[in-house]
């Protein structure tokens, strides 16, 4: 390999050195002549360069990109806005207008949604309030004084978008609708999504109600982590009660990815006349959960469906760190035993492109040494892993076993915590 790569050096050389010269002693011959000569120097010399690189059992590609990291060319979408994010990394594996300002219609729910599975009570009953009926839009035709089950009104809210169920949902958890909206605003910057802002529970419109394709995958991503609201958003049909009816309502999901993609498992449809289609979209597959966001979007489905292709095609799960690794030991202190491991209670998983995962880094913060008696599951470092200025996760580092103290003064005190014990039964 060494004699083919040296030769390959050497005959690169030779034909700069000769090329080089030609072209020169050729100046001002024909200047009619210098593009297209220069054009056919140029191709000639690309081909002699791939010729020469391929005896040394290189490639173009390959010099080009040293990582060894294929280029694929991304997929167009005829969205103003798109994203798709890998859900427990937050890794976006392709953007379009990510931070452009745009309203998002109903894709607001799954706000809604996910704040009021953290802050309500599913078995709780709703009545309905006079605000909550006849709201403009979709429905699911809500009565003053009906009553529901919290949960029952969630799968009314995200399958059927219903507006009446966003207005009875935010009363109940906010007290008020201004007062549910304070709360989803602040849960916005909790979560990170920074350029969004709401201005109701529904996404009907209002020039002072936005968000970005990248701060509504973040919110998708985090919505996602929840299992009752992956339940109720990966549903396809669901009966609710109709009161005052002999029948129940029966929903079927807005979402048809649901029924044509594989490993569908959301999110959320959203239209105005000014939004356009909206789209948050979600597939799980080999493990891997991605969200794919797309706003003012006619083809919004299909689009959707094509962009999850491309994060699933070339970007695949690797496990950097395992849920309850040990990633290190701590000295211990006068403790019964010398040391204690540090777990990572969480998983770490990335989606890298092929030979990405050469380029991930690991860095682990631990005490030097911790005194007994040390109690398990407390908290003691850290794991940070980083690929690129793309990807930056951080997990706490917990302790794995308890360490009893062992010095005269605690052995002493066990020895007589063990005679009152049997002495007198205590």
């Amino acid at each position: 390999m060494v004699i083919r790569r040296s030769i390959a050096c050497i005959l690169l050389f030779a034909y700069a050195f000769f090329y080089s010269g030609a072209v020169y002693s050729a100046q001002g011959a024909y200047s009619g002549d210098v593009a297209y000569s220069g054009l056919m120097a140029s191709q000639a010399a690309s081909k002699f360069e791939d010729a020469v690189l391929q005896s040394a059992g290189l490639s173009a590609e390959r010099i080009s990109n040293p990582s060894g990291v294929s280029s694929v060319v991304p997929p167009s979408t005829a969205a103003r806005a798109a994203v798709v994010m890998e859900a427990s990394s937050r890794r976006v594996l392709y953007a379009k207008n990510p931070h452009m300002k745009l309203p998002m219609a109903s894709t607001t729910k799954i706000m809604t949604a996910i704040l009021a599975i953290e802050m309500g009570n599913l078995e709780d009953v709703v009545t309905v309030s006079p605000m909550a009926v006849g709201v403009e839009g979709s429905s699911i035709y809500l009565a003053k004084g009906e009553r529901l089950t919290l949960e029952q009104l969630l799968y009314g809210l995200m399958l059927r978008s219903g507006n009446d169920a966003a207005v009875a949902i935010a009363e109940h958890i906010g007290g008020s609708v201004e007062n549910f909206v304070r709360l989803m605003n602040r849960k916005a910057v909790q979560i990170g999504a920074r350029n969004t802002n709401f201005v109701n529970p529904h996404g009907l419109h209002d020039d002072m109600h936005y968000t970005t394709a990248y701060d509504l995958a973040l919110i998708s991503a985090y919505a996602m982590e929840n299992p009752i609201f992956r339940t109720i958003v990966s549903t396809k049909y669901k009966k609710i009660p109709w009161e005052g009816r002999s029948y129940d309502r029966v929903l079927q999901n807005k979402n048809a990815l649901l029924w044509s993609y594989e490993g569908a498992n959301g999110i959320k449809t959203g239209y105005t006349k000014v939004s356009r289609r909206c789209l948050a979209s979600a597939a799980l597959r080999d493990g891997m959960q991605l969200v794919c966001v797309v706003l003012d979007c006619q083809p919004w489905f299909d689009d959707s469906a094509t962009l999850l292709d491309y994060g699933f095609a070339n970007f695949k799960p690797y496990t950097v760190v395992s849920k309850e690794q040990v990633l290190g030991h701590i000295p211990v202190r006068d403790g019964y035993e010398a040391q204690v491991a540090a777990v990572c209670r969480e998983e770490i998983l990335l989606p890298v492109r092929e030979g990405e995962e050469k380029e991930i880094s690991v860095e682990i913060e631990l005490p030097q040494y911790l005194k007994a008696p040390v109690k398990a599951d407390t908290k003691v470092g850290y794991v940070k892993v980083t690929l690129g200025d793309e990807v930056s996760i951080r997990k706490d580092l917990y302790t794995a076993a308890d360490v009893k103290e062992n010095t005269i003064r605690s052995n002493l005190k066990r020895i007589i915590d063990r005679w009152l014990d049997t002495e007198f039964g205590f």
